[in-house]
C-alpha cells in the first residue's frame, strides 16, 4: 500500500518546474555535505558515507541532465565542476579533518545561489527546459 505522503512526494516532482528541481538538487546537496561534515566530526562513518553516497547520487543527476548542445561552455564548466566534487567525495575516507567538506559546500552553495538568482530573473524559463 502506497502511503499518502509518497504520493504527495511523487506528484510534488512530476509537477514542478525543471528549474525547481535544480535547485533542490543543490540545497540537498548542500545539506548532505553539511551532515557528512558533521558525521565526520562524530566518527560516525555509516552515517557519513550514507550522506556522501547520497551527495553523489544527486551531483551524478546533475552531471548527466547537462545538455552540452544547447548550454554550450556554461554546461561545459558545470560538468567540470560537477566532476571536480565527485573526485573529492570519492577521496572523502582518505581525508582526517572535518573542514575537508568547507570549499565543497561553498562551491556548491555559490551554485545554488545562482540557480535561484536564475529562477527568478527568468520565470518563464523556469515553466520550461533547462539548458545548462
Amino acid at each position: 500500500m502506497t502511503r499518502p505522503a509518497d504520493i504527495y512526494r511523487k506528484t510534488q516532482a512530476e509537477t514542478i518546474s525543471p528549474m525547481r528541481l535544480v535547485v533542490m538538487c543543490y540545497e540537498a546537496i548542500v545539506k548532505d555535505l553539511q551532515e557528512a561534515k558533521k558525521f565526520h566530526q562524530e566518527r560516525n562513518i555509516e552515517a557519513l558515507y550514507d550522506k556522501v553516497r547520497h551527495a553523489q547520487d544527486l551531483i551524478t543527476e546533475l552531471l548527466i541532465g547537462l545538455d552540452y548542445e544547447q548550454g554550450g561552455e556554461i554546461a561545459v564548466n558545470l560538468g567540470r565542476i560537477y566532476n571536480f566534487i565527485l573526485r573529492q567525495l570519492i577521496a572523502v575516507n582518505t581525508r582526517t579533518s572535518p573542514e575537508y567538506y568547507d570549499p565543497l559546500i561553498e562551491i556548491m552553495s555559490d551554485l545554488k545561489e545562482a540557480w535561484e538568482q536564475i529562477a527568478r530573473q527568468a520565470p518563464s524559463q523556469a515553466q520550461g527546459s533547462i539548458k545548462a
